[in-house]
């Protein structure tokens, strides 16, 4: 064989081998959240849209540079990359997507241009999507599965999460150690972000701060007393030192003077609902909140 030739079998060989393994960069796949929790955002390093829980499934459009482009639950956005792993499931909800072409776009049998067409669909025509499977949507429609291109159909635009304390470097919660109870608190906090204060409020239209805290806890690790003063009271109380991620951080003029509450995150951090006219978010333990900082309380114990 000529010699020439054999290097380029060789070439040729190892290219495929490599597209088989890898994504395609330019062809939509699925992964899923390996972290604790994941930010999803309207642009690079720009406004938080939503927070994403540990094993949430998304369908990845494209993975330039660390910023992967995404949609998850319904939403299009960027998430950092190095929070993603690889799955070989394919079905998973994705929330409603429309369709966006100048006239009709056809709805088909299989993720491929060569195979049956089940109906035209008109633009703005709304799909429930079900899937990802060789770079195209599995949609729902009228009660037909079919296959639609990603190049004709998108997601709503959603509004953003108005956390300012979160940096654009903070990606994702990582509650690395903690126990499983810990992190049920963390993640189901972390979905919160960007709910209103409410004077009064206990539930997701809106919290004060110890309704945030005793909705968390009452619906995941067990009961605690609705106002910040008897949650303190009957918690076991904390120095700073002995925060872990899941416990309560209480605030105040005393001990006996209770103002406010939030959960420990880690690292310096707590999340919470602080005042009217704010909203759940992330903050660090410093400044007022420091000099105002009475205790932490325990309610899960390893």
């Amino acid at each position: 064989m000529n010699p020439t030739k054999k290097l380029l079998r060789i070439a040729v060989s190892t290219v495929l081998a490599v597209s088989m393994t890898l994504p395609n960069a330019f062809a939509m796949y699925q992964a899923k959240v390996k972290a604790d929790a994941l930010y999803l955002r309207e642009a690079p390093e720009g406004d938080i849209i939503a927070t994403l829980p540990q094993g949430t499934m998304l369908a990845v459009l494209s993975n330039s540079d660390s910023w992967f482009k995404v949609v998850a639950d319904g939403k299009e956005g960027y998430v950092s990359g190095e929070y993603l792993t690889g799955t070989l499931t394919t079905d998973f909800p994705l929330g409603e997507g429309r369709i966006v072409c100048d006239t009709t776009v056809n709805l088909r049998s299989e993720p491929n241009t060569s195979c049956k067409v089940l109906s035209s669909l008109r633009n703005g025509t709304a799909l429930n999507v079900i899937g990802v499977s060789s770079g195209w949507y599995k949609v729902s429609y009228n009660g037909v599965t079919g296959y639609i291109h990603p190049d004709y159909l998108s997601f709503a635009a959603a509004q953003t999460q108005k956390d300012a304390n979160v940096s654009p470097d903070a990606d994702a919660i990582a509650y690395a150690g903690t126990s499983e109870a810990r992190s049920s608190v963390l993640t189901y906090a972390a979905q919160f972000l960007g709910t209103p204060y409410v004077y009064g409020g206990s539930t997701p239209s809106g919290f004060d701060c110890s309704g945030f805290t005793s909705y968390v806890f009452n619906n995941t690790v067990g009961s605690i007393p609705r106002v910040a003063q008897s949650q303190y009271n009957a918690t076991t109380h904390l120095t700073r030192e002995e925060l872990l991620p899941g416990d309560l951080v209480f605030f105040g003029s005393s001990a006996s003077s209770i103002s406010h509450v939030g959960i420990y995150v880690g690292d310096g951090q707590f999340i919470h609902s602080p005042h009217t006219g704010s909203v759940v978010k992330y903050e660090s333990l410093s400044g007022s909140y420091e000099t105002r900082f009475q205790g932490g309380g325990r309610v899960i114990f390893e």
